[in-house]
């Protein structure tokens, strides 16, 4: 039986850095590293509501649950900014964006209500439909047109 075939411990791949997992798991603990420096230093009132995503070449990518938070987080970029070159000593972040993540409960579907035309705007639309030449077009604008409260 050859060595290909030999199973090996997780931990041994992870930490072989030939394998393509090494430098994915490397990285990932790294973030999870800056992101707990980067929320011990910030405003406690912020600490929970962010996740730091990724980081890369001069961009950090920070994670939210709201577009409140999102704009919260818009106004301390500079603050962000900051902690990150001068605390952090991640001089090479330039950028921060804020990106909101979809939580699974948000998995709902909209109603779409219909939209309706006022019987005068499906009578104009009828009665430009009856102009055009081209048959396409006329039966395009008549069908438009047929959309309206009764």
């Amino acid at each position: 039986m050859s060595n290909k075939n030999k199973t090996q411990p997780i931990c041994n791949l992870l930490n072989d850095i030939r394998h393509p997992l090494a430098s994915l798991y490397k990285k990932a603990n790294s973030i999870q590293e800056i992101d707990c420096s980067l929320k011990k230093l910030l405003d406690p009132s912020l600490k929970d509501k962010f996740e730091l995503a990724n980081i890369n070449a001069d961009i950090a990518v920070l994670l939210v649950s709201s577009s409140a938070w999102a704009t919260r987080l818009r106004y301390s970029t500079p603050v962000i900014l900051d902690t990150f070159n001068n605390q952090l000593n991640l001089t090479s972040i330039k950028t921060i964006r804020i990106k909101i993540k979809k939580l699974e409960s948000e998995n709902f579907t909209l109603i779409k209500k219909p939209i309706y035309l006022s019987n005068k705007s499906a009578q104009f639309l009828s009665n430009v439909a009856n102009s055009f030449d081209d048959p396409e077009l006329r039966k395009c604008f008549l069908n438009i047109s047929k959309n309206h409260l009764k």
